[in-house]
């Protein structure tokens, strides 16, 4: 089922909108934030898969809450609300699903709202892979997953990275990580790492963590707010 987060400071919009995504029988929960703070206090402490923001906001706008929540959960989806089309090209750099103008078309929402989560539990229903295409010098090869150390993104590339070596894979991180078993986790917004081949996690500070793999001296990347959230579910 789908998670979703309600920020804004008006309090009749809040409920309005609470009110109409509870009645949506795909929707799970529904968290609600009066500002962009608590935005992202409820998007550390809980998985969100919708936020929807208003943009003018008092204490952190709605543009630089998405930056944050994005930075948590990297497969979000960002619902603006606006009164002013202005802010869209500030707000392009996360990537919003769609903007909701004020008045607010409740309809519109409705079946904004619907459409988005259809579509991500559409992709949840993919089957899980076990094994994975990849090219090898311009050869095919099929990769089995329980090989493979963690994926890394490289400039436009993702690049599978096993003991000896690292072969491109046609997907991105985020098609990857909807198709992957769970032993895969997102550790940085670059860095899907296979957790059967932890062997060590090491704080090298500035808020970052280097990860250390069995068997080989390669290195993943490990963000700080992906460190809190995943120490309270995995024992490294």
């Amino acid at each position: 089922m789908i998670n979703i987060l309600i920020c804004d400071d008006n309090e009749y919009i809040r409920k309005m909108l609470e009110e109409i995504a509870l009645r949506n029988h795909l929707i799970s929960k529904v968290f609600v934030a009066r500002d962009g703070l608590e935005a992202v206090k409820a998007a550390e402490d809980n998985k969100i898969d919708i936020a929807l923001l208003d943009i003018s906001m008092p204490k952190l706008n709605g543009i630089d809450t998405a930056k944050l929540i994005c930075k948590i959960h990297l497969e979000i989806h960002i619902i603006f609300i606006t009164g002013h089309m202005e802010y869209a090209i500030e707000s392009y750099t996360v990537h919003p699903y769609h903007y909701l103008l004020k008045p607010l078309d409740i309809e519109a929402f409705r079946e904004t709202l619907n459409e988005l989560a259809m579509k991500i539990l559409n992709t949840r229903k993919q089957p899980k892979l076990d094994m994975l295409k990849v090219n090898d010098n311009g050869n095919t090869l099929m990769l089995p997953l329980e090989d493979i150390l963690f994926f890394e993104k490289i400039g436009k590339a993702t690049v599978a990275h096993t003991n000896e070596e690292g072969y491109v894979v046609d997907k991105t991180l985020i098609q990857l990580e909807n198709r992957l078993s769970d032993n895969f986790i997102r550790t940085h917004q670059s860095f899907i790492v296979n957790t059967k081949k932890i062997s060590k996690i090491k704080d090298i500070g500035n808020r970052s963590y280097n990860i250390e793999l069995k068997g080989t001296k390669k290195i993943a990347c490990m963000s700080r707010i992906k460190f809190e959230k995943l120490k309270k579910t995995f024992t490294f």
